[in-house]
């Protein structure tokens, strides 16, 4: 029983992976594209993490998988933001709204038109 339990885990794993690929390659945008990181940062490690807790127990190396699944779920925003990052400046050569591109700081914030020199 723990055997078919840790194959499913491994196999959810599996199968997160390879639709988040499928999702990566059918977006047209590199910003499209990153919503699909997620899911194989995060819930496949998480499933891997269950299936080797299951097999080993609570051992060294299972607090190991533990340790580096919360790594790659802490680590997942950041590495977003800076490839969204590196998007946008290889587009426009500058990250900063240009001459009259509305880009509000925060959802709330109102748009203040630029002075012009």
């Amino acid at each position: 029983m723990k055997t078919i339990a840790i194959a499913v885990l491994l196999a959810t794993a599996v199968l997160v992976t390879l639709l988040s690929v499928m999702g990566m390659v059918r977006m047209r945008d590199p910003y499209q594209r990153l919503h699909y990181i997620a899911p194989p940062a995060s819930l496949s490690a998480a499933f891997i993490t269950l299936a080797i807790f299951l097999q080993r127990g609570f051992k060294p190396e299972s607090f190991k998988a533990l340790f580096a699944t919360f790594v790659l779920v802490g680590m997942n925003s950041v590495v977003t933001h800076a490839a969204a990052r590196a998007f946008r400046i290889a587009e426009v050569d500058n990250w900063h709204p240009k001459k009259n591109e509305e880009v509000p700081i925060k959802p709330g914030d109102k748009m203040i038109p630029e002075k012009n020199p």
